[in-house]
């Protein structure tokens, strides 16, 4: 990630220019602590370098990028408040550091900021207006995706096409609209709009099997390996082993135990590898990698769509 730390400098400090209100203390405290940890900020990058790959200026994706960032950081607030988790790069949870009901009113705040910011984009009237509907049907879809997914948690069997529309709903149409949301700023036509908006869902698709495949492989991810596993989440392995594994019973009976022990972790990790189901989620995510590069052959070539490749291929090649 080191060829995007430019960007990363630019937005953080950005991000921090936008949260300014101070009182009252708590909230305020609340909503710039997650924002102020750090974080990849591959939405906001993405926005801004799908704008200048369409041939328009990338600081005016700024605004956008940032109304997708704090929106991603709203998600993850709540996320944490329902999954009970105590932990969030590193630091205490929002919720742990604040309590849950200023947690939950920070993530409120965070979302109305959002609509806030994205209003501040130097656009057309109509741009501005595409992008503030278009924030708002990204947010409502990936409270579906969420939904989703923990109704996933308490089905016996949950689909691979099921699945896949989860994690397109949770995690990749943010990618999905931050490439199309660059693309609408720098008042592109359709056909470049509709190429960066699918390489954006390819890449989110990609980088969430990824991250899946990441809690069995392991590597510098920044929780326990076999996390997904303890808890039983209905990931792309786990559906394919069910699906191939002869020791499918086995498995059944083990994956998401309560007080699993070490050796019934490294059992279930074993499993998955004789069922090929962990090399079956790699070659998805990278064949998704693949066809968002192949999307941004519909660009002129450019030190911008150069990045936006690179990035393609970091989603399924980070070790963390």
């Amino acid at each position: 990630m080191d060829f995007l730390k430019g960007f990363t400098d630019e937005i953080n400090s950005a991000i921090m220019n936008y949260l300014t209100e101070k009182e009252p203390a708590k909230l305020y405290d609340a909503v710039k602590y997650l924002p102020a940890a750090g974080g990849k900020r591959l939405r906001p990058i993405m926005a801004m370098l799908a704008c200048e790959a369409a041939g328009g200026e990338r600081r005016k994706a700024i605004p956008f990028g940032i109304a997708l960032e704090i929106t991603h950081t709203f998600t993850l607030i709540h996320d944490d408040i329902m999954d009970r988790d105590e932990e969030r790069r590193g630091m205490p949870s929002v919720h742990k550091k604040f309590g849950e009901a200023t947690a939950i009113l920070a993530g409120d705040a965070l979302f109305a900021k959002a609509f806030e910011i994205v209003t501040e984009t130097e656009s057309s009237s109509d741009a501005i207006k595409k992008l503030v509907k278009n924030l708002a049907v990204m947010s409502r879809e990936i409270c579906e995706g969420q939904e989703m997914d923990m109704s996933f948690e308490e089905s016996d069997e949950v689909s691979e096409d099921d699945f896949l529309l989860m994690i397109e709903k949770k995690t990749a149409k943010m990618f999905e609209h931050a490439a199309l949301g660059g693309a609408i700023i720098s008042g592109a036509d359709e056909e470049k709009q509709a190429a960066l908006q699918n390489y954006g869902r390819n890449v989110g698709m990609a980088f969430q099997i990824w991250d899946d495949c990441l809690d069995v492989i392991g590597k510098g991810i920044g929780k326990p390996v076999g996390s997904d596993i303890r808890e039983g989440k209905k990931t792309l392995i786990f559906i394919h082993a069910m699906r191939e594994s002869d020791e499918k019973e086995r498995l059944k009976e083990i994956y998401g135990k309560k007080d699993m022990t070490d050796d019934e972790l490294n059992e279930v990790i074993s499993i998955l590898k004789r069922a090929g189901s962990i090399d079956y989620a790699k070659d998805m995510a990278m064949n998704f990698s693949k066809i968002a590069r192949e999307n941004l052959k519909e660009l002129e070539e450019s030190k911008a769509r150069e990045m936006l490749e690179k990035i393609a291929i970091f989603a399924v090649e980070r070790e963390k």
